[in-house]
């Protein structure tokens, strides 16, 4: 059955818009004017779905959630696999069409049991439910600067180096997607190759990095910054920090808390 959606404010166009759908479910007109788009089934009724001005657009992909409905990803084990369903569509509804749960800092076993519940839930995700994909995990931590750690737990940072990250990874490098470092902790600099090496993207948090140590981490293959301009030195006209190296460096992109 086709649809026409009408009334609508659709991105990177002016003005009210209206969107015919096919009968493959696929958007294959949109035009200011309803009587220039395809031509509607008409039994047993045109399907004609007013929206009166809201927007309609692709649903959202959420790169850091640090938990919902009361349950932080961190904590969770495999009797709360139902409520990580709860929470996935809970948050389709909310527009979120994908996510990466976030873990912060913790011990290193716990990290592994938490990644191995998320590594049995993933690939059970039912397609047919109104319902957010995990597309993977976002490690926050934990090789954070313990001044900029916020609310990270100062037992469980770890030192910056290659056998801690291989460590932590453990079995689930496949499942990591992000992983959010302070660059300054390392002087070797082999650890985001490393990184980038399993397709992990690094991510730039929770850090005292001057500009030259952040560039440097981008020139190695960094390319995100967590919740920019939080946990980490402000912009400033003569240390331009973490901050002022991403803002001015093709490629990197600045995450914001919403």
């Amino acid at each position: 059955m086709t649809l026409d959606i009408i009334n609508a404010r659709v991105p990177s166009y002016q003005g009210l818009q209206n969107i015919h759908i096919n009968d493959h479910g696929i958007i294959d007109a949109i035009a200011p004017k309803l009587e220039t788009l395809p031509k509607l089934d008409t039994l047993p009724n045109p399907a004609i779905l007013d929206v009166a001005g809201d927007w309609v657009s692709l649903g959202g992909v959420d790169l850091q959630i640090n938990g919902g409905l009361g349950l932080a990803f961190t904590d969770v084990d495999f009797h709360h696999i139902p409520l990580l369903q709860e929470i996935c569509q809970f948050l389709w509804h909310q527009g979120v069409d994908q996510f990466l749960p976030t873990l912060v800092t913790t011990s290193v076993e716990k990290i592994q049991r938490t990644l191995s519940v998320f590594a049995e839930f993933i690939p059970s995700q039912p397609y047919q439910t109104p319902s957010a994909r995990i597309l993977g995990v976002h490690l926050e931590g934990p090789f954070l600067n313990p001044q900029k750690r916020g609310a990270h737990p100062l037992e469980y940072l770890l030192p910056l180096n290659l056998e801690n990250v291989k460590e932590v990874l453990g079995d689930y490098g496949d499942l990591v997607k992000i992983i959010t470092i302070a660059p300054e902790l390392e002087s070797i600099g082999e650890v985001i190759p490393y990184l980038r090496s399993r397709n992990i993207i690094v991510s730039l948090g929770h850090s005292q990095a001057t500009a030259e140590q952040a560039q440097s981490a981008f020139e190695r293959g960094a390319s995100m910054v967590t919740h920019a301009f939080n946990a980490m030195p402000g912009l400033h006209h003569r240390k331009p920090g973490l901050l002022g190296a991403a803002l001015v460096t093709p490629g990197v992109q600045c995450g914001l808390i919403a």
